[in-house]
This record gives structure tokens, sequence and C-alpha cells, in this order.
């Protein structure tokens, strides 16, 4: 059985890790192996960059850029391609998009972040849970301290935005996240058993 790499994005709030542990499950019931993945990851370069959205170090938005991209080729090499190739699904929460419409939104140009990041094998398939900002932070407010991205709405509000834009031209499958879980549930379950 070929392996998959499936991207799952939005703004925060919006349900990825829901969705990704539903969806695995599902996977799973039907004898497929699954991973769970996301972005930024656990490694050095990763934690750093949990530290500069908590805000405990400042780096200019171009330097996180880099962060980003180095942090992305350490995960696609070793574990995202390895579990493909071993046949496994790989549900990743972001992925290069997140970074074209974060750092875009606070003004790296996304041509420059897509050049940074051209080493980044495409996904079988992209899905973009589509949910507004305010929706987004009423539902992750009181769950959690907020870091510095997920407690500003206006900059939530341009990244809504651009992933939209970003999801027309690079042909990522938008979903309306702001339905029931299952009903968005359902939808992405048809997504990936069309890739499957």
């Amino acid at each position: 059985m070929k392996g998959k790499f499936v991207s799952i994005e939005g703004i925060d709030g919006c349900g990825k890790s829901t969705h990704a542990k539903l969806l695995a499950r599902w996977l799973r019931a039907r004898g497929r192996e699954v991973i769970i993945t996301d972005e930024p990851t656990n490694s050095t370069i990763g934690r750093i960059i949990k530290q500069v959205l908590r805000g405990e170090l400042r780096v200019p938005v171009a330097v996180e850029a880099l962060l980003f991209a180095t942090d992305r080729v350490q995960h696609v090499k070793n574990v995202i391609e390895p579990a493909v190739r071993s046949g496994k699904v790989v549900l990743n929460e972001r992925y290069i998009y997140s970074s074209l419409v974060y750092q875009s939104a606070r003004g790296v140009p996304a041509g420059w972040i897509k050049l940074i990041n051209n080493y980044a094998p495409k996904p079988d398939l992209a899905i973009l849970i589509d949910v507004p900002a305010e929706v987004a932070l009423a539902r992750i407010k009181p769950s959690r301290r907020l870091d510095e991205f997920e407690r500003d709405l206006r900059l939530q509000q341009r990244v809504r935005r651009n992933y939209l834009r970003i999801a027309k031209r690079e042909g990522l499958k938008i979903v309306d996240g702001a339905r029931s879980c299952g009903e968005v549930q359902a939808e992405i379950r048809k997504l990936i058993s069309a890739v499957l």
C-alpha cells in the first residue's frame, strides 16, 4: 500500500488537531498505518520557534521564516518521507502553507518564503479548515494560554484571507470548519478517500 502525505491547515482554533485525531482513528479502523505530526516540530529548531511564538525570544520575521523552513527540511527528511515510503498515511498539522500565510501577513514577501521552502514536497492532499477568526478565537481562548499569534485577532483575520487566496492558487481543498464537528469530519473523510 502506498503511503500518503496530507497537510491539514487553518488558523489557530480551526480544529486541525481535533480533526487529525478523528481522521487517524477512522483510517486506523480501516487498516491504515497513520502518524500525526505537526510543525513546528520538537526538534532543536522547532523548540527555538516555540520560544519565539511564546514571546520568550525576539527575532525578525524573516529569521522566523528561515527557522520554519529549516525545521521543515528536517521534518520532511526525518519523518514525513520515511513514513510515506513505508506505506503510512502522514497527517501533518501545518506545512509550507502556514509559513506562506503567517509570515507574509507580517510583511515577508510570499515569493521569498516559497523560494526558501523550494525543497518541500507537495502533499498528496492539502486541506484548509476555514473558520472566521472570531469563531476560532472564541474556541481556544478558554482552553489554553494563547501565544503571540493566537491572541492577535487582526493577524488571524489577515492570515485567514491569505489562506483563502493561497487555497485557490495552490489547490487546497477548503472545508467549512464552522459547521458541526461531524459534518466537517465527514467532508474530510470524503476528501482523503479520494486520494487513498
